[in-house]
């Protein structure tokens, strides 16, 4: 993503669902995943100037995501939203909701759907978190090995072996929890 299309509204419509799916996949329930996934936006917002726009964006955003929600797993904290402001460009400050478009999409409305999906996600929380969250970032937001290894900090063949891991594990749930 260029530089100059780098504002706070564009990421939040193009990253918005699929960071929220993302930490759904490891958290497991919609309140804690909708607040979760506000942190994240946050974080991003509040560290783009960190961002070198050299490197793949989803990479960085992903691995931010990721480190929120395992933050946000072991201390079960949250930031009061009244809390949050930082500095524009002139030194006013400026606080999060004025800088972000009202966009009318919830992130809830992708998970209302069928059975099988229910399943699916029962089964892939019986998963372990680490290769759950292997599992969403290539099956479900496209990134490669190779992405997936700088975001979960781990070697290449470690991420590819988890992937394989996980597969098997998740077909073997699948398969107890299926109707017969």
């Amino acid at each position: 993503m260029p530089n100059n299309e780098l504002t706070i509204e564009k990421i939040v419509s193009d990253h918005l669902t699929m960071v929220y799916r993302f930490i759904y996949r490891l958290v497991g329930n919609e309140p804690d995943s909708s607040d979760i996934t506000q942190e994240v936006m946050v974080k991003v917002w509040k560290n783009l100037t960190k961002y070198d726009p050299a490197q793949n964006f989803k990479p960085w955003l992903f691995k931010i995501a990721r480190n929120t929600a395992i933050d946000w797993l072991r201390h079960r904290r949250q930031i009061p939203f009244s809390e949050l402001a930082r500095l524009d460009e002139e030194g006013k400050v400026q606080t999060f909701a004025e800088t972000v478009a009202d966009l009318e999409l919830l992130p809830d409305e992708v998970f209302a759907q069928a059975e099988i999906k229910e399943k699916f996600n029962q089964a892939l929380n019986l998963i372990p978190i680490n290769e759950r969250m292997i599992l969403a970032l290539h099956l479900e937001e496209g990134l490669t090995f190779n992405e997936i290894s700088k975001i979960v900090d781990r070697p290449l063949n470690t991420v590819k072996s988890a992937y394989r891991r996980s597969l098997f594990k998740l077909r073997a749930k699948l398969t107890a929890i299926a109707p017969k």
